[in-house]
């Protein structure tokens, strides 16, 4: 799962990268190769309006992507990251279950601060 959707991340980072370069900006961009055949097809404002709409619907996927990739687990229960929590875990168990020396009793206790009675 976690392969196909890495697979599908990396096609949908390239078509954001491609429609992003192929919108007019201020200095013409990539709209006037792209933009002439696709004007033809759909009209004049037209190419600017699919790609405007693509690009919306291409970073919405690219969103849920992330998101549906940060909760996969690449390497399954075997991972190098696991190995590593559990061997804490162990670890932090380990030292809850030692006992603590007993605190040596004191003969002698503190004297009393001036102005207090006994």
């Amino acid at each position: 799962m976690y392969t196909l959707l890495m697979i599908l991340f990396v096609i949908v980072c390239v078509a954001l990268i491609g429609v992003i370069l192929a919108q007019s900006s201020k200095g013409g961009g990539l709209e006037g190769i792209v933009g002439n055949t696709a004007s033809g097809l759909l009209g004049g404002q037209g190419a600017s309006s699919f790609l405007k709409n693509a690009t919306r619907v291409l970073a919405i996927i690219f969103v849920i992507l992330c998101i549906l990739l940060a909760f996969q687990k690449p390497g399954g229960p075997k991972s190098s990251s696991n190995k590593a929590v559990k061997a804490l875990q162990k670890e932090a168990a380990q030292e809850q279950t030692q006992e603590l020396p007993p605190m040596p009793a004191n003969e002698n206790p503190a004297p009393a601060a001036e102005g207090t009675t006994e």
